[in-house]
């Protein structure tokens, strides 16, 4: 029998009730001693209680017509299949795993120049196509710098983020017509990231409404961040730019209207 600091494997079949009584009371007494850990139990159950919950209340059977789903009903099915990939395949679009500090560090530090650029005066609106070829001529080719065009969201700002390690990271600050502010952060290098979108939020302490993940793609870091914004379309963002930066390529026309259909059924932001 194993002992000693649990592993994430453990803290999930702990939550899932898998773990026998030995051990699941090993993980219990680490708990007690470890803020840390129950705050990761706690979001596991959060997330695991979460899409139980909206799999008992869709309805199984549904009429059959030619009229399309309600969006209340788009939703819930499309939160309940976002939050079950999260919880039982992770590597599709994000891997629930705990951030290790560095990213964390990293995330905050992004969050402050997010929360001034949303608080800077608002600028007119650049023309995308010189927006994004100057913005590209900055980074690099190596870098994707996406076009949200088609996910009602426009470049607004480039400039300077967050240093990590003596290295300058780049700021891509997109804005949207219904109060939306989506901010991609890139760091040359690795920070020890993986092609993976790892979950950087929120993390105790920080609001509910923020939403954040991480991953590597084409020599660079790059972080995604938004507060306030319609879960699933910060969800169908995310994974349509992570495939895409990792593929080096621009959005094709299924994701352009793949991203439009996602915009049109999404809340507006709150924050």
């Amino acid at each position: 029998m194993k002992s000693g600091q649990p592993t994430w494997e453990d803290l999930n079949a702990y939550v899932d009730g898998e773990l026998n009584d030995e051990r699941a009371a090993e993980v219990a007494a680490a708990l007690g001693r470890d803020p840390a850990l129950a705050d990761q139990v706690a979001a596991l159950h959060r997330l695991k209680g979460a899409a139980q919950s909206l799999l008992e209340e869709a309805p199984v059977d549904l009429p059959e017509t030619t009229a399309p789903a309600p969006v209340w009903l788009r939703s819930a099915m499309a939160l309940a299949g976002s939050l079950l990939m999260v919880l039982l395949v992770g590597s599709l679009w994000i891997l629930v795993a705990p951030p290790p500090a560095q990213h964390l560090v990293w995330s905050d530090q992004a969050w402050q120049s997010h929360a001034a650029w949303q608080g800077a005066a608002v600028s007119p609106l650049p023309r995308q196509t010189a927006a994004l070829r100057a913005a590209q001529q900055q980074l690099g080719p190596a870098a994707f710098v996406p076009d949200l065009l088609s996910a009602g969201l426009t470049l607004a700002h480039v400039g300077a983020g967050p240093t990590i390690d003596e290295r300058a990271s780049f700021h891509l600050g997109y804005r949207g017509l219904r109060g939306c502010r989506l901010s991609l952060f890139l760091l040359p290098g690795d920070v020890g990231l993986t092609e993976q979108m790892l979950d950087l939020g929120p993390h105790p302490g920080e609001p509910l409404q923020r939403q954040a993940v991480a991953w590597q793609a084409g020599g660079f870091s790059n972080l995604l961040l938004a507060e306030g914004m319609d879960p699933l379309r910060f969800a169908e963002i995310a994974r349509r730019i992570l495939r895409a930066s990792l593929e080096q390529r621009p959005f094709d026309e299924e994701t352009r209207q793949a991203l439009q259909r996602n915009h049109a059924d999404s809340e507006r932001c709150t924050a």
